[in-house]
């Protein structure tokens, strides 16, 4: 039995290794060197404009120069979701988000040199000025033109050294960075306002025209999307714009301008949440990038507009066919359990959805429903396919496994399908821009969690403890692996808690009695592992560093307890925010009792369900354990409890389909 597991688990490894070398074969990612810029550089400002509004008849002169420079988009998220431009302006200014919301009716113009109430607006979480003053430092000027540019090019007292009210006629040769407002406050910046700005720039200029903010005036969530991104100079060659902060093809941040209008400077300053530009030089017909381009914007705010009322359809259909199987539970229809067992494959395939050409379809939301339903369908065939099918728990070990490989193999890749999936980072909504998740991470350790703890009550029904410890072993170090390697997840708050419950499941396993002693011996040693993938992160380049080699800069300068208190409070502000949202910790506290009581009238009902599948009530309290840290440690903890809940109700449901199916009659092999 040993020979032939060990065989298994080798065919298992080299077949998820063959499938990320293909992938990586298939879609190699370009050669990249940083963007080189001028002498002077000029940012011009259009508030809004996007790649859709860019055609060969709409902004004709733009048009007509896209084939001698690079191409992006930038995503333009300040302190919330939905940026107006004077948060746009102030969150390039500190490199970092930031929102003065009274500011977005009416942007404060400078009078007699400085900006009124700047100092008020200035904290250590929004070093607004850092620009300007990092530029006076080098003996440098920055200058603006027109009120909202002022905002960027203020030092930190509120000082602007130089200022020009209209664009026309303004001089562009003052100063080493001049930033302008082409728009001057109009609600659409017009070709006619961009040709004015450009016609006053040096030839020796870098230039970089940004849609920059979701408009001018107050805006909401419903206005956030990818604004256009150009960059145009002597030394800028074309192709796709791409940044280390985000990690995705022509996609960049806001605070990613400000690392590149620095680093013209010298070293970019630890507090900028973002890297300098890098360009991916290409031959790629400039029509071909802004497709594509238009397509993300699509894509992401398609993904944005669909993920509630998908979910909310998806949550109704379960509701339906769980009361399906409890009115049925006497006699289990034939198609019930793979209908359960597709309904449960939905969320990876949400993933895989992002594979398909959806967002240049017409009617895109309804193709991307499409596509989730046909890649759901792929996944039950996969579930159905081997001689696991004849097992009760093969299926649903099969969607687990499944779910695993997927986000696996996608973070291992960059992030592709968490970047733009309706259960993904949500980058408009201010994210994750590349790595796992909270929402990602619950669907994986969770898959993980199920799927080992099925298989290895399979193995103790065969009287194979050991083998059975070492699958909950092998999948837990392989979450945490491709988790919290900064290459890969860059997640500091998961690996404590598989960690954690990896043990628990072990100990189970192995009958072996979980003695305090034991738990926090467990608990530390998950906190190693994250201290340890950090501190690895940390030795890397500061260019290079993921935010756990961050957060270790943070610590050694003293920032460290604050970054927690943070995470913390936004953890609270999530728990708090809605009226329901509470319910969510109190039913996870609520489940717990129930399975520590199993005496008690809902425990005893629970643990009848339970023991008639092998190891599933111990595979049930490492769950909790996995919800219950991660909801402690992660600063969207929320959400990873209520999907990682949401994943294991639909695989339990799936399970109890099978079990009653197979009880009912012996010589079904579905």
């Amino acid at each position: 039995m040993t020979r032939r597991y060990s065989l298994v688990v080798l065919a298992a490894v080299l077949a998820f290794a063959a499938l990320l070398g293909f992938v990586n074969l298939v879609d190699k990612p370009p050669r990249r060197t940083q963007l080189a810029t001028d002498h002077s550089i000029v940012v011009i400002a259009a508030p809004g404009l996007r790649w859709a509004d860019v055609t060969s008849t709409g902004y004709a002169d733009l048009w007509a120069t896209l084939d001698y420079g690079a191409i992006g988009s930038v995503t333009p998220r300040g302190g919330v979701t939905g940026t107006c431009s004077s948060d746009a302006w102030l969150s390039l200014s500190a490199g970092r988000g930031v929102t003065v919301p009274s500011w977005c009716a009416k942007p404060p113009a400078p009078t007699g040199g400085s900006i009124a109430g700047w100092s008020s607006r200035r904290t250590d979480k929004a070093p607004i000025g850092l620009i300007a003053d990092r530029y006076r430092t080098a003996g440098k000027c920055v200058a603006a033109v027109g009120p909202s540019a002022a905002l960027g090019a203020a030092d930190s007292s509120g000082k602007v050294d130089h200022y020009t009210a209209k664009v026309a006629g303004a001089s562009y040769s003052q100063c080493a960075l001049t930033l302008v407002d082409a728009s001057e406050g109009s609600a659409r910046t017009t070709m006619a306002q961009l040709n004015t700005a450009f016609s006053a720039i040096p030839s020796s200029a870098t230039v970089i025209i940004t849609g920059l903010s979701d408009g001018p005036g107050v805006k909401d969530a419903g206005d956030a999307r990818l604004r256009s991104l150009f960059v145009l100079g002597n030394s800028v060659k074309h192709g796709t714009l791409w940044s280390a902060s985000v990690r995705q093809p022509g996609i960049v941040q806001l605070p990613d301008l400000t690392a590149t209008l620095l680093s013209a400077l010298g070293p970019v300053p630890d507090q900028v949440q973002g890297s300098p530009l890098q360009v991916a030089a290409n031959q790629t017909p400039s029509a071909t990038l802004v497709k594509q381009a238009r397509s993300a914007d699509t894509q992401l705010r398609g993904v944005f507009d669909l993920t509630v009322p998908f979910f909310a359809g998806w949550g109704l259909l379960g509701l339906l066919l769980g009361v399906g199987l409890w009115r049925w539970r006497a006699a289990v229809p034939a198609w019930l359990p793979p209908t359960l067992t597709w309904w449960t494959a939905v969320p990876a395939a949400t993933f895989l959805a992002g594979l398909s050409p959806w967002p240049s379809w017409p009617a895109p939301a309804l193709w991307l429903v499409v596509f989730t339903a046909l890649y759901a369908g792929v996944i039950t065939g996969i579930a159905y396919a081997g001689r696991w099918r004849r097992t009760v728990t093969g299926p649903v070990i099969a969607v687990a496994v499944a779910t695993w490989v997927v986000l696996g193999i996608d973070v291992m890749h960059g992030s592709r399908l968490q970047f733009s999936g309706l259960l993904g980072l949500q980058p408009l909504n201010g994210g994750r821009f590349y790595g796992m998740g909270n929402v990602g991470f619950a669907l994986f350790a969770t898959s993980a969690l199920v799927a080992a703890g099925l298989g290895a009550g399979a193995l103790l029904e065969r009287g194979e403890a050991r083998l059975a410890a070492c699958t909950l072993a092998l999948a837990g170090v392989a979450t945490v692996v491709v988790d919290g390697w900064p290459g890969w997840g860059a997640d500091f708050g998961g690996p404590p808690a598989v960690v954690l419950a990896t043990v628990v499941l072990v100990a189970l396993a192995l009958g072996v009695r979980m003695r305090p002693r034991l738990v926090l011996l467990a608990a530390l040693g998950g906190f190693l592992v994250a201290a340890l993938l950090a501190f690895a992160d940390w030795l890397r380049p500061a260019e290079s560093r993921t935010h756990l080699g961050k957060f270790v800069q943070q610590v050694l300068d003293g920032d460290g307890l604050g970054v927690v208190g943070d995470k913390l409070g936004a953890n609270l502000q999530l728990v708090f925010g809605t009226p329901f949202s509470p319910l969510v910790p109190i039913a996870l506290i609520a489940l717990i009792w129930i399975v520590a009581k199993p005496t008690s009238k809902p425990g005893a009902a629970l643990d009848v369900a339970l023991r008639r599948v092998p190891f599933a009530r111990e595979t049930l309290i490492g769950l909790l354990v996995l919800w219950t840290v991660g909801f402690a440690m992660n600063d969207s903890g929320l959400a990873l409890l209520l999907n990682g809940i949401g994943l294991a109700m639909p695989l339990a449901t799936t399970l109890a389909a099978h079990r009653l199916r197979r009880d009912q009659d012996h010589t079904i092999h579905i």
